[in-house]
């Protein structure tokens, strides 16, 4: 019996991915807008992407870049471009690369 019943939601589940497959684009985005609205199962803010997409968020780790830029570009050392070159960078024996 239990396995009547999964094997009967598998068939369900790839039915419907069947139909969103042969669905024309417009119509995949909008069934897929219906199914994520608030109050039903994927729109209710199980999983990743409701969790980390707030304002807030965004906001913290951008200001968390640009205190690491400020960082590295305050250090003691020489920029050549891009490539940050520390002070102890001229003074290591230089080794053939194996």
């Amino acid at each position: 019996m239990f396995a009547k019943v999964i094997a009967a939601l598998g068939l369900l589940i790839c039915v419907f991915l069947a139909i969103d497959m042969a669905l024309p684009r417009r119509y995949q985005m909008a069934w897929r807008a219906w199914i994520k609205r608030p109050g039903l199962l994927l729109g209710s803010g199980i999983g990743l992407k409701g969790r980390f997409n707030s304002r807030d968020r965004r906001r913290a780790a951008h200001d968390a870049a640009l205190d690491a830029i400020a960082r590295a570009k305050h250090r003691s050392g020489t920029w050549d471009g891009n490539v940050y070159h520390g002070d102890d960078f001229e003074q290591r024996q230089r080794r053939k690369p194996h």
